[in-house]
């Protein structure tokens, strides 16, 4: 066995090793790797996004976690495409979460919804081919957390410097890790093979219109960080119609057991040690696969930096209605959205 190597396996197989492991002996070392795994992991990230945070700034901080989205992404995924269109796609990738997220609030919410409508729709049009891998949480989660976390003048600068090292960067490991790739598909395809017969076109079409109108609407009522609806909504809409229930159900229930644990940890550990608690969620999550262990360890993270700018109970109380009205923003557009395109044009796979 050789440990480097099985640091690479993916969380589910060291699990199942885990689980299925004929010896205690076998279970000892590949829980060893779990954790191993899990606390390298979690080092790395916070290294990148520190790193980010000097050389441009704290503020940019966001930068740094959507370039190590794709960093980490792109490693084991691809865009369905040709090595050189898929380049192509990465570039075009960044250059909307440079320009678009900024400009949707320069011009205003009813500007905005269609700014974000059309560049989140992009990214689900060509960055989503192979739907099995999920792109979408990786380049539309970079995208809300840069609309999110807006900058001006200098700091925007800095981010544009920031995105384009990333873009750069995750070129040079896309090309690495996939040079020898056999996709011979391009992107006038994907653009060609888009109709609202097909199930997965209407899957994109709902996700983009939702997570819009979820980010649209909490503009509208002035609510702090809308992109948490966003996100929300967005995690639920997975391109499998009959997985959409379960996460909307996993959503809140995930989100209300975070907040609780947040709350507990916060009553049980004192002050100054609340920042730990962000981290201990980071770790957490390196030992989850399903989407219901996750949430509340993110809901923690989450919470974690938004109680030093909202207040505890602010953030509490922003965390689970924005969540709540993502899910159900979701969940309604996907209905709607679904059953207009079956009365126009009956979907097919």
């Amino acid at each position: 066995m050789s440990f480097y190597r099985d640091l690479q396996l993916d969380t589910a197989v060291l699990k199942e090793r885990i689980r299925s492991g004929a010896a205690s002996r076998q279970q000892v070392y590949y829980g060893t790797v779990l954790t191993a795994k899990a606390v390298l992991t979690l080092l790395f990230c916070t290294g990148f996004i520190v790193l980010y945070s000097v050389l441009f700034g704290a503020e940019n901080s966001t930068a740094g976690v959507a370039v190590l989205l794709c960093v980490l992404a792109f490693q084991n995924a691809d865009f369905g495409v040709s090595l050189g269109d898929s380049l192509k796609l990465l570039v075009f990738y960044f250059a909307v979460i440079a320009f678009l997220p900024a400009a949707a609030h320069l011009f205003g919410p009813a500007v905005g919804l269609a700014m974000n409508l059309a560049g989140i729709f992009s990214l689900y049009l060509v960055g989503c081919a192979r739907v099995e891998l999920f792109n979408h949480s990786t380049l539309v989660l970079g995208y809300l957390l840069l609309y999110g976390y807006e900058v001006s003048g200098e700091l925007y600068l800095a981010r544009l410097m920031a995105l384009a090292v990333g873009c750069v960067l995750t070129c040079l490991i896309f090309y690495h890790k996939h040079r020898r790739m056999e996709n011979a598909g391009s992107i006038a395809d994907l653009l060609r093979g888009f109709t609202l017969k097909d199930a997965q076109a209407q899957w994109k079409l709902q996700s983009a219109l939702a997570i819009s109108i979820a980010v649209f609407v909490g503009e509208l009522l002035a609510l702090p960080r809308p992109m948490w609806a966003g996100i929300a909504a967005m995690s639920v809409l997975v391109p499998y119609a009959q997985q959409i229930r379960a996460r909307a159900h996993q959503r809140v229930v995930g989100t209300v057991v975070g907040i609780g644990l947040f709350f507990a940890l916060c009553f049980l550990l004192p002050e100054h040690l609340y920042a730990i608690i962000g981290t201990l969620g980071g770790l957490c999550l390196g030992f989850c696969t399903k989407y219901g262990e996750k949430v509340p360890f993110n809901t923690c993270g989450g919470l974690c930096a938004a109680v030093g700018t909202y207040g505890f109970g602010a953030a509490l109380a922003l965390r689970f209605v924005q969540n709540l009205f993502g899910v159900l923003c979701a969940v309604a557009v996907s209905l709607a959205v679904g059953r207009l395109c079956r009365k126009l044009c009956p979907a097919h796979r």
